[in-house]
């Protein structure tokens, strides 16, 4: 019975565990997006790069370094000037799921 329950513990802890990974990516992700679009959002209403930083300093679970990438990125990266809203965020979470995945 110990052995049984022992063996029920263990494929228990390996299942969340994987699936904690899992969430950890989305969740990595999903926050990722949303801080693109936020800064998109703020570039947009003409919020300098540097108040943008201090405002991502909230952001839990992104360096301070992909933060400041991001904004750099979003602010003067030519290819991101009409990126903004809803769709930019989803295509950036799908990249960003699709990066991790590999």
């Amino acid at each position: 019975m110990k052995t049984i329950i022992a063996s029920l513990v263990f494929v228990l802890a390996s299942a969340t565990a994987h699936a904690n990974a899992d969430m950890d990516r989305q969740s990595y992700c999903s926050n990722y997006a949303s801080m693109l679009k936020s800064i998109a959002a703020w570039r947009d209403q003409g919020m300098s790069p540097e108040k943008t930083l201090e405002l991502m300093r909230g952001v839990k679970g992104i360096s301070p370094q992909e933060k400041k990438d991001a904004i750099n990125a979003v602010y003067f990266d030519k290819s991101y000037a009409n990126s903004r809203g809803t769709e930019f965020g989803n295509q950036t979470r799908a990249n960003c799921l699709a990066e991790k995945s590999k």
